[in-house]
């Protein structure tokens, strides 16, 4: 499943509250895709790593699961579209500085 199903999903999914056992039960085998496709994980793997008992609402679960999604989720580590990235050289000789 994709990220933008996971709201809809952890919505229609659960009855509330909602123990981390129940879901990683019922959906702990669903794929959460990855940028990287080699890199997706189950379910049932990042809610392990939340350490859960119980979601109250499905915003708690889509919070947790989000939460602990591993870094092969996050885009280019470090990158800052405001500013210069460091070890950056600016091609056209300035200092990068867009002002």
């Amino acid at each position: 499943m994709q990220l933008n199903d996971l709201p809809a999903f952890v919505d229609d999914e659960f009855d509330y509250p909602v123990t981390a056992e129940t879901v990683i039960d019922v959906a702990g085998g669903r794929t959460v895709a990855a940028p990287d496709a080699t890199d997706s994980e189950r379910l049932a793997t990042i809610l392990e790593r939340a350490g859960e008992t119980t979601y109250e609402t499905s915003n708690e679960l889509l919070t947790a699961i989000r939460g602990n999604l591993s870094d092969k989720y996050v885009g280019r580590k470090f990158y800052d579209d405001r500013g210069t990235n460091p070890g950056h050289s600016d091609d056209r000789g300035g200092s990068g500085d867009s002002f």
